[in-house]
C-alpha cells in the first residue's frame, strides 16, 4: 500500500469514530448517598465524588472506574470551593491532577485543610484515556455535595 492510500485510510478511520455526548452529574442535595451519585458513561463505567468533615478538615471520597485498563484514569481540574450561604460558590484552592494507569482510581478520605467557618464542596473532572495508539478519552465534570466546616 502506498503512502497516499495509507494516509487516506487513517483519515477515514479517524473521521468515522463517533463521539458520545456526556451530561455532567450535579448534586446539590447534601443528603444524597454515595450509591445514588454513581453514574455510567462511555469509557468511564462508574464515578462519584462526595465530601465529609473530619476534625475540621474536608475529606474527599470518590471513584473513577472503567471496565478496561486505561493509560490514564482519575481526576483533573480539582477545585475546593467555599460558600457562606451554600448557594454562591467561590474557589478557595486547586489540587494537582490525580491520574494513574489502570482500571480505577479511588479517593478514600483524602484530607484537605481549609479555613473553616463556611460550606465546602469539590468540583472536578473524572478522566479516562485508552491505552491504544488512537485511544480516545472521556471527561465527565462533577460537583460533590456540600458540607459545613467549623
Amino acid at each position: 500500500m502506498n503512502k497516499k492510500a495509507l494516509i487516506l485510510s487513517v483519515c477515514a478511520l479517524i473521521c468515522s469514530v463517533q463521539t458520545m455526548p456526556v451530561k455532567a452529574a450535579s448534586n446539590t442535595d447534601t443528603s444524597v448517598s454515595e450509591s445514588n451519585q454513581e453514574r455510567t458513561s462511555g469509557l468511564i463505567s462508574q464515578y462519584y465524588i462526595t465530601v465529609t468533615e473530619s476534625s475540621g478538615k474536608l475529606c474527599i471520597n470518590g471513584t473513577t472506574e472503567s471496565n478496561l485498563t486505561m493509560k490514564s484514569i482519575g481526576y483533573k481540574d480539582i477545585f475546593i470551593e467555599y460558600s457562606s450561604d451554600n448557594v454562591n460558590w467561590k474557589r478557595e484552592k486547586s489540587l494537582d491532577d490525580m491520574l494513574k494507569s489502570g482500571s480505577s482510581y479511588y479517593l478514600n478520605n483524602y484530607s484537605v485543610s481549609v479555613k473553616g467557618g463556611r460550606y465546602y464542596r469539590v468540583s472536578l473532572t473524572h478522566y479516562a484515556k485508552e491505552s491504544s495508539w488512537f485511544g480516545s478519552s472521556q471527561s465527565v465534570n462533577n460537583t460533590s455535595n456540600s458540607v459545613w466546616i467549623n
